[in-house]
């Protein structure tokens, strides 16, 4: 029976039982010290979801792409297995600090293409093209 809900990643569990299947494989168990329920919660890396009883940990980049930019690949550290946002290809983080925002690399400093080219995508790849402008020829 779920007791009370608190901090974004953790639930508290009115359970006896000393083992941490109640919380699962990703998450941790510890007491709280004032009821000395069972509190879970979950591991760097995993995201709580459902309610009540119903309480699980999947991987963080699997719900909503780990809060990354839609124009990011989700994936964790390894060391840490914390969630690590990368711009796709094509894309370049206009963010700052953990603040990824993946933006066409084109409508920034023109993809880095000379001022006489035109910057574009490669159908494919979405990499950046940069092809000269008429009158210019690559050097």
């Amino acid at each position: 029976m779920e007791l009370e809900t608190f901090a974004p990643h953790s639930k508290i569990l009115d359970i006896s039982s000393e083992s941490n299947e109640a919380c699962g494989r990703h998450a941790v168990r510890s007491r709280d010290p004032k009821t000395n329920a069972v509190v879970c919660t979950c591991k760097t890396g995993y995201t709580t979801t459902g309610s009540g009883s119903n309480v699980a940990c999947p991987d963080s980049c699997t719900v909503s792409n780990g809060a990354c930019d839609q124009n990011a690949v989700c994936s964790h550290d390894a060391k840490t297995n914390a969630v690590v946002c990368t711009c796709k290809t094509g894309y370049t983080n206009t963010g700052s600090g953990s603040n990824v925002v993946c933006t066409d690399s084109c409508t920034v400093n023109n993809g880095a293409c000379d001022r006489n080219a035109v910057c574009s995508h490669d159908a494919k790849t979405n990499a950046v093209v940069c092809t000269c402008k008429t009158g210019y020829t690559n050097t």
